[in-house]
């Protein structure tokens, strides 16, 4: 269910002007991401503080929305449960589901990858915390939905003691070919690829063991991220394996039956010195590119190399890059980066022979960088999901590309409130936000300056949050973009009950010499009560001792514990193929 808070912690919100590295003399008609810059476009919540959200993965749509993947555990420490949300293209939850199997025995399931199918479906790649022989035992597991949330069929696949899904794709026949890590009891950590049906049949599967010959190189993780369908039905498939101490690249070319075809190891003045985490045809048709952390490279459909790009190589502003998400457009690519020591973001725009064409560099506070849980878009921008308030809630973010010449200062930048109220030594926290000229309204507190004018009645911090220090009465003043708001904030004591004096039941009230209307004076006669209370009001007349019986504050508080979720969409599982 999706809900709204009062203020988000770590607003991933950038209206940083970006900085333009380099543009290269052959660069041709392209969205001009040199002579852009990034902007939050909107920003959602998702979940409830009742569980742990933690992100898995995020995926756009056919429609132009996006596909959530999360676990879902409730804070009573139930089992973890996989969660999916459907979005539009603002945002906005069109359904969601959660799924558990109790077919196995088991208390966690573990996302990874979401894909949308070409049936308009979904499949995901996850992890079955399998305990039937007294695990636990990860194994590969594989859901699919259709289009509407509902389960299809969901597989378990490998007996090995840790075998995740790294990634997950459709072929051209409707099945899946799957990617996977393992590591065996007998602490050995091979590569695992396998292939199923449309309904989640295997249909081959292959273990990929790689030794040196020196006792730890089949330990510390023969690993296969992605895969590529090629024309004959095969795969290439990328990852690394370890070798005296070292990781290397690795690429593995398969047939349409499984059958090992030929293996591209060891590093070369054409061929890279760290694993490769993507795998995709190329623009010109003529082979597939690879993308690691330093760059790209290309090989033909035998695998040799055709170019290789190391970006991290080519320019001192691209050192501390690290890229590791790609995507093909019309003439080319898109590669998404970050700075591996501050908030700085890259958005390269490259031709399809591999030569720079736009480069965008800019700050985006807040964004932890998990490249596993963006995605990047077609137009240059990118969708980012990550969990705040201690994991109650899922925050997405879509990032998009805005000429420079749209200024963010263009619109109203105001709190949400102009009278604020603290007591001393307590905590509050105000929330800024832009109305945009479209009237989209944006929290950015994370990027307002605030400041107090008596700093010593209270104080602010960088995200918002006051305490109180002393009696007084102050003002607020924040800033955004070249823009201002104002309000005021009076800090209070704390209410301290004062006593109640009771009266003595053997000396009775202090006598008085008073005549005051209402007093009573010895040898006269009562007078009429000011405000006499009508004989069937029920009320008890002036002067009762009888005790007030409706007392509100006797009332036991809820102290029901939140239960747990009720997984939706589950249906019995099938057995191990």
């Amino acid at each position: 269910m999706t809900t709204a808070l009062r203020k988000p912690a770590m607003m991933l919100m950038a209206l940083v002007t970006g900085i333009c590295l380099w543009v290269s003399q052959t660069a041709t008609s392209y969205a001009d991401i040199c002579s852009s810059r990034l902007e939050a476009e909107w920003t959602q919540l998702y979940g409830d503080s009742t569980n742990y959200n933690t992100p898995d993965h995020v995926a756009p749509t056919a429609d132009g929305g996006f596909v959530m993947l999360s676990d879902l555990t409730s804070r009573n420490f139930g089992p973890t449960s996989l969660h999916v949300i459907k979005t539009d293209a603002s945002g906005g939850t069109e359904w969601e589901t959660d799924f558990f199997d109790n077919h196995y025995v088991t208390e966690a399931y573990h996302g990874y990858d979401i894909q949308q199918t070409r049936d308009g479906g979904y499949i995901i790649g996850a992890a079955l915390d399998d305990r039937s022989n007294g695990g636990p035992l990860y194994r590969a597991y594989l859901l699919k939905l259709s289009s509407t949330g509902q389960v299809e069929w969901n597989w378990a696949y490998s007996t090995v003691f840790q075998n995740p899904v790294n990634s997950v794709q459709e072929t051209s026949d409707g099945g899946f070919i799957v990617t996977s890590s393992t590591y065996n009891r007998s602490d050995t950590a091979p590569a695992y690829v396998f292939k199923t049906d449309k309904d989640g049949n295997l249909q081959w599967d292959h273990t990929f063991r790689y030794s040196g010959g020196g006792p730890t190189d089949f330990r510390d993780g023969q690993v296969f991220n992605a895969a590529a369908e090629t024309s004959d039905g095969g795969f290439w498939v990328v990852g690394r394996y370890y070798d005296s101490s070292t990781y290397y690249p690795l690429l593995v070319k398969y047939n349409a039956s499984g059958k090992l075809i030929s293996k591209r190891m060891k590093e070369t003045s054409d061929w890279g010195r760290l694993d490769y985490k993507q795998i995709i045809p190329s623009a010109d048709g003529k082979g597939y590119i690879m993308l690691n952390a330093e760059g790209l490279w290309e090989i033909d459909r035998s695998g040799n190399t055709l170019w290789n790009l190391r970006l991290t190589d080519s320019s001192p502003e691209l050192d501390d890059i690290s890229f590791l998400q790609m995507n093909q457009v019309d003439d080319g690519y898109l590669v998404l980066g970050k700075d591996q020591t501050s908030d700085d973001h890259v958005i390269l725009k490259l031709s399809a022979e591999g030569k720079t064409m736009d480069v965008l560099r800019q700050e985006i506070p807040g964004y932890t960088g998990n490249f596993n849980n963006a995605s990047l878009l077609q137009d240059g921008g990118f969708v980012y999901l990550n969990s705040i308030e201690s994991s109650a809630y899922l925050q997405l973010t879509k990032f998009k590309l805005v000429s420079q010449g749209e200024q963010p200062g263009e619109g109203e930048f105001f709190l949400d409130d102009s009278e604020y109220s603290v007591t001393v030594n307590d905590m509050i926290d105000i929330v800024a936000l832009f109305k945009k000229p479209d009237g989209t309204v944006l929290p950015v507190t994370k990027e307002t300056r605030f400041s107090i004018e008596n700093p010593e009645i209270a104080s602010i911090d960088e995200e918002g949050n006051i305490i109180g220090l002393a009696p007084g009465l102050t003002s607020i003043k924040a800033e955004y973009n070249g823009q201002t708001a104002a309000a005021s904030l009076l800090v209070v004591k704390p209410y301290v009950p004062k006593p109640v004096n009771r009266i003595s039941e053997e000396t009775g009230p202090a006598k008085s010499d008073s005549t005051d209307s209402g007093s009573v004076v010895p040898g006269s006669t009562d007078p009429e009560p000011s405000n006499p209370v009508p004989a069937d009001s029920g009320d008890t007349a002036s002067g009762s001792s009888d005790p007030d019986t409706s007392n509100p504050g006797s009332a036991d508080p809820d102290s029901s514990e939140p239960s747990t979720p009720d997984p939706a969409g589950a249906e019995p599982g099938t057995s191990q193929p």
